[in-house]
């Protein structure tokens, strides 16, 4: 989700810093190369002029508000394609705790706060459990899920249904509500870190039911001669 938002956020006009801690994938940005398929994306990055920087400090210099898309990985058994097993895991937050440490660690070093807004899927009380332990209580943290289908990124960035916004701190609210509304008119719909968890998680499952009910539904018709549309 990294690139492709922040190829929107900087079209829709504000100055934009990027950070990845794979150097390939600056060097794609740099070539204007994009080695997957979204659309719209290319051509953004064929006319970027993100500023690129190799790790925390830089963004904690330069941004008031810092988007954190560091991915949050399951085992590929729970991809949904093979049954269930018995056993169930978490999502891998290896590398999201990693670079939340390495944030906290710069803006301690800098003595400076921007708008910290985790956008990573995470499973409710996670934030809680995984990231608050390694941050510093001056920390402004928010967590804005995104729903968004890869390969549509950027589309579906600047036309959502609604923005999903947790946060305790109010004054972290308004500021992304007054950035929202630079890029689109949805509705902005605040409440808790931890009620934000579960609704995305909430709405992502009700989704797949939705897909699972038709799906069966089909396959019922195409057993009983009946019109499925």
């Amino acid at each position: 989700l990294g690139l492709p938002c922040a190829l929107a956020v900087e079209a829709k006009g504000h100055e934009v810093w990027g950070c990845d801690i794979y150097e390939q994938v600056l060097e794609n940005i740099r070539n204007k190369h994009l080695p997957y398929r979204e659309i719209g994306c290319q051509e953004l990055l064929d006319q970027t002029s993100l500023n690129l920087c190799e790790d925390s400090t830089g963004l904690v210099q330069n941004c008031d508000i810092i988007f954190v898309p560091i991915q949050t990985p399951h085992d590929p058994k729970f991809e949904g394609i093979t049954l269930l097993t018995e056993e169930r895991a978490d999502f891998d937050y290896t590398w999201l705790r990693q670079g939340m440490k390495s944030l906290d660690a710069a803006m301690a070093d800098q003595g400076k706060y921007p708008i910290i807004v985790i956008i990573s899927t995470v499973l409710p009380g996670t934030i809680e459990r995984e990231i608050l332990p390694v941050l510093n209580p001056k920390v402004r943290l928010c967590y804005n899920p995104f729903f968004i289908a890869m390969g549509t990124t950027i589309p579906d960035f600047n036309h959502p249904e609604f923005i999903l916004f947790g946060t305790e701190d109010e004054g972290a609210a308004e500021v992304l509500q007054d950035f929202y509304s630079t890029i689109h008119d949805a509705p902005f719909f605040r409440t808790t870190i931890k009620n934000a968890e579960l609704i995305k998680v909430a709405y992502n499952t009700f989704i797949g039911m939705k897909i699972v009910y038709a799906n069966t539904m089909m396959e019922i018709c195409e057993k009983t001669g009946a019109d499925v549309d």
